[in-house]
């Protein structure tokens, strides 16, 4: 009985069971991190130093800070501003979440509080929710206006995130079968292929979400620009590590950059401030986040654009594809694949009969 039970242990690691058995474990344990990563990342975020600002010749940022922090239980960094126009457009340069704007001192003193939830939806939320008693506590009537609303078909602010997840997966998703379903390409018509992929598949989710569908108003063509740029540097990621390591395990890198790590990090789901301090500082720097960043500006802030995520992703489509045309060259040629599959097994055999 026991030889027998020996006997199957041994089948099920040997021969056609064993990569069946790796890739049931590895699919196990990559279900496990997803899990737990996307749980430490947005279960239960937790606020930290978040900026805000303050115009008030009565309310100093010290005491706003300690108001917040005693009723929201959370850390903010309050910068105070000499002008209502100042700090509103430190608002619009999402600069800041929230400002409190006061217009005298004394025991009855109103208040404008402004918010930004196209800034982040979760942190405007927090604020709104407990500006009741941070008024209370600095002895003030609070009036909460959010001068950067969101979408109303788009309450959550979920969107613009679902849109760069989108092209993340289907980026590497496009390469991997455009590499099993059409082998025989050159270098010059795989990046070919690339582009034109990533270029149809940005357009019909952009077309979608805008203009069919309605969920956002945004600029169609740029968006589109930003889309297309995602979907090609997640396939451009997924076709290096493909040609560096094969095709047989490909895809377990590029599943742990984009799925791990760049797309809870993104900002998209949660704010960064809300985010553990190694999502927040991930996220800045990897392609989700840039895209959910350019998105952002594009739907919400268009007079006010940042650079900092086109260089990302810029950075991100110059590497990627480097270095994916330089280790395909290197290791196969710019030829047709087929080709090359084709003349290994001939050389072996020429090895062969030289040997005999």
């Amino acid at each position: 009985m026991v030889s027998r039970s020996i006997s199957a242990a041994r089948r099920v690691v040997s021969g056609p069971n064993k990569p069946a058995l790796i890739v049931s474990l590895l699919v196990s344990l990559f279900a496990a991190l997803f899990v737990t990563s996307y749980s430490l990342a947005m279960s239960d975020p937790q606020p930290h130093d978040v900026p805000i600002g303050v115009v008030s010749p009565g309310v100093t940022p010290e005491q706003l800070d300690k108001a917040l922090e005693s009723v929201t239980t959370t850390s903010f960094d309050v910068e105070s501003f000499a002008t209502e126009t100042e700090a509103k457009n430190a608002l619009e340069q999402q600069q800041i979440y929230a400002v409190l704007v006061t217009g005298g001192s004394g025991s009855s003193t109103s208040a404008q509080l402004f918010i930004s939830s196209a800034s982040g939806a979760s942190i405007a939320r927090l604020i709104e929710s407990d500006a009741e008693q941070i008024g209370q506590a600095l002895d003030l009537t609070v009036t909460v206006t959010d001068v950067n609303p969101l979408s109303p078909n788009d309450p959550s602010g979920l969107v613009l995130f679902y849109l760069a997840l989108a092209s993340t997966i289907i980026g590497f998703v496009g390469a991997i079968q455009t590499r099993v379903n059409a082998g025989g390409l050159t270098l010059a018509g795989e990046l070919a292929w690339d582009a034109a992929r990533a270029a149809l598949v940005g357009l019909v989710i952009t077309l979608t979400t805008g203009p069919i569908f309605g969920f956002e108003t945004f600029p169609v063509l740029p968006v589109w620009g930003v889309l297309s740029m995602a979907v090609f540097i997640a396939g451009a990621v997924y076709s290096f590590f493909r040609v560096v390591i094969g095709g047989r395990w490909a895809l377990v890198p590029t599943w742990i950059l984009f799925i791990l790590i760049s797309n809870p990090s993104s900002g998209g789901a949660v704010a960064p401030e809300l985010l553990p301090p190694f999502y927040e500082f991930m996220g800045r720097w990897l392609p989700t986040g840039a895209t959910v960043r350019a998105l952002r500006d594009l739907t919400y802030f268009p007079e006010a654009p940042h650079a900092e995520p086109y260089l990302v992703l810029g950075a991100w489509l110059v590497l990627s594809t480097a270095g994916f045309v330089i280790a395909r060259r290197v290791k196969f040629g710019a030829g047709r694949l087929d080709r090359v599959e084709a003349v290994k097994p001939d050389a072996r055999g020429a090895d062969a009969q030289n040997g005999a």
